[in-house]
């Protein structure tokens, strides 16, 4: 019973470190894209911000694919499993979150391939920022209820 508890007790560590590690990751992101649409045109073609924006993107969410969502269902399946339940229902929303997210990528690398004009890219952008907004509530939704619920028992 004592060797149960400190398997628990080190997954739920493990997770927490991988969690902070990813959520600093997000506070990467945000920043990113704030400096992003605030930069004014600086010409014609996508900035380095633009790219440098994209490349954070597509990290965070390969790490939450990946990584971040396989540990939760690991961790809610050790602890609760009405967690589960909650990761099986958000799941099909954060998938369509990061069709959204890669379609923008690749509409920025065409972008950056073909010379175009950066001006294509401001108004999807909007509308990943909307998405990301959408994404980041369900991401906490499921810290909270599978991660965070647990806390007291391992911190």
């Amino acid at each position: 019973m004592l060797r149960k508890a400190q398997n628990a007790k080190t997954l739920w560590l493990e997770v927490d470190l991988i969690l902070n590690k990813w959520l600093l990751e997000r506070r990467e992101l945000i920043t990113s894209y704030c400096i992003l649409v605030s930069e004014k045109d600086s010409g014609d073609e996508p900035s380095a911000e633009l790219e440098a924006f994209c490349e954070v993107l597509v990290d965070y969410l390969s790490a939450g694919h990946f990584e971040i969502f396989t540990e939760l269902e690991c961790e809610a399946r050790t602890f609760d499993a009405r967690g589960i339940q909650l990761v099986k229902a958000l799941y099909p929303y954060l998938e369509q979150s990061t069709d959204v997210a890669l379609g923008f990528n690749d509409r920025c690398e065409q972008l950056r391939l073909n010379h175009a004009g950066i001006e294509q890219v401001r108004e999807e952008l909007s509308r990943l920022g909307e998405s990301l907004t959408d994404r980041f509530e369900l991401e906490d939704q499921l810290i909270e209820y599978v991660h965070l619920a647990n806390a007291e028992r391992y911190h």
